[in-house]
């Protein structure tokens, strides 16, 4: 789940029912009053993959419920979706529904003013402020509904746990005592990890087993606001217990990417896969019994931290025509009807509501339970932090592939990574 890059969209929208592009101002009338015929909106996303999905099965549920509404899903490649959208935007040719980034990106669209503001809208109430937040401005408006997150956990091969005798670790020292077992037992890899892709070392690695020291929101919040540094002893002990993963590497890590590690997993010769949620289908290949746990506490009994990715929401343009229709839509998209649809669609992918759903895919079903009793919290450095220039993700993602390929100590990680944040960052009271 690399964070995308941008590029131009070329494909135009489909005209709405009054002939006029869903780009064009929007009149009063059909910002406010009910839908008048038939309604044309576009859905612009960054999934391309999902295409299929949405004409062949989530659409048509919609549509046979909302005849009057039609809605086309309009993708484009990830790696040129961000261009691609301020493009059309701009050209006055962007779709009437926006498939939302969470954090930083988001909130310079919202600046912009590409979203239509939901504050008071009743479909808000299934959702927590925490699911909100990554679609708000500065004072706290909502602009875009949560469609769906993505987990990171560890994915362990069911046989070599039964094997070896081993337990699925509940604390720290339970894990390195398994992942020691593992390797002095030699017929396994404990760790399917490998440092040639330095994305995954922060979003599969650190960010997942991180916020057990530095608690969470408690951390990622007082980075935010000034009050904790990353130097700060629970920053310095996250990267230390990630460091303390290097003994229990495959050979030659440094040079294996990310498709490298699943396979490595995949082919029974990697007990645990730290990865996230979204590479279910890849993992769960037949001849393989695979279970999930999620970072382990710092002691028996001790809170459990989660993190909970949010990937996509979906707002309404501001100069979309058809917007009361769009609002339909987007209501729709809470109901239970959707979520249930839609996550078993996308396995890996999570509803962000507060309304109950259920999983069919077995391995869904696993990470959903690790949420029951964790605290979640999303990745450390994509809200505010990655703004200015050294963006601190990208530096997370540097000083974690110096650490585990050039031997950079965590102390030194982390007072790097200060000093760049330290050089541009304005702390948000």
């Amino acid at each position: 789940m690399v964070a995308a890059a941008a590029a131009v969209l070329t494909s135009a929208c489909a005209p709405s029912a009054t002939g006029v592009q869903p780009g064009a101002a929007a009149s009063e009338g059909t910002a406010s009053g009910a839908p008048q015929g038939k309604v044309t909106l576009t859905l612009g996303s960054w999934r391309t993959e999902d295409l299929a999905m949405w004409q062949d099965e989530i659409l048509p549920a919609f549509e046979k419920t909302h005849p009057d509404i039609e809605v086309e899903f309009s993708p484009t490649n990830t790696n040129e979706y961000n261009a691609a959208i301020e493009s059309q935007v701009q050209g006055g040719t962007g779709p009437d529904l926006i498939t939302c980034r969470p954090y930083d990106v988001n909130r310079s669209w919202i600046k912009k003013g590409y979203f239509e503001k939901l504050d008071g809208k009743p479909m808000l109430g299934n959702f927590d402020d925490l699911a909100l937040s990554p679609w708000s401005d500065d004072a706290g408006s909502r602009y875009c509904v949560p469609t769906a997150s993505v987990l990171a956990g560890f994915y362990y091969n069911k046989d070599i746990f039964a094997e070896l005798g081993l337990q699925v670790p509940a604390t720290q020292d339970e894990f390195l005592a398994v992942l020691k077992k593992i390797k002095d037992d030699g017929r396994y890899t404990p760790l399917a990890v490998g440092s040639s892709e330095s994305w995954q070392l922060a979003y599969n690695g650190l960010y997942s087993i991180g916020p057990v020291y530095w608690k969470g929101e408690e951390g990622r919040q007082g980075l935010i606001k000034g009050t904790k540094k990353v130097t700060d002893p629970e920053f310095v002990k996250a990267f230390e217990a990630f460091d303390s993963w290097k003994p229990y590497l495959p050979k030659g890590f440094e040079s294996l990417k990310y498709p490298d590690m699943t396979q490595l997993f995949t082919l029974g010769k990697a007990a645990i896969l730290p990865d996230g949620s979204w590479n279910i289908n890849q993992v769960a290949v037949d001849g393989l019994d695979v279970g999930v746990f999620g970072p382990p506490a710092l002691s028996a009994g001790g809170e459990r931290y989660l993190q909970e990715m949010p990937d996509m929401a979906i707002g309404v343009s501001a100069a979309s025509r058809n917007k009361a229709a769009a609002e339909e839509f987007l209501t729709w998209t809470t109901s239970p009807e959707f979520l249930e649809l839609y996550v078993n669609k996308l396995p890996g992918f999570f509803s962000m509501a507060k309304t109950p759903v259920t999983y069919s895919n077995a391995l869904a079903r696993d990470f959903a339970t690790l949420k029951q009793g964790a605290r979640l919290t999303p990745r450390l450095g994509l809200d505010r932090l990655s703004v200015g220039t050294p963006p601190f993700d990208d530096e997370v993602w540097r000083v974690l592939q110096l650490m585990y390929n050039d031997g950079l100590t965590p102390r030194k990680a982390t007072e790097e990574l200060q000093k760049g944040l330290s050089s541009w960052y304005t702390p948000q009271q």
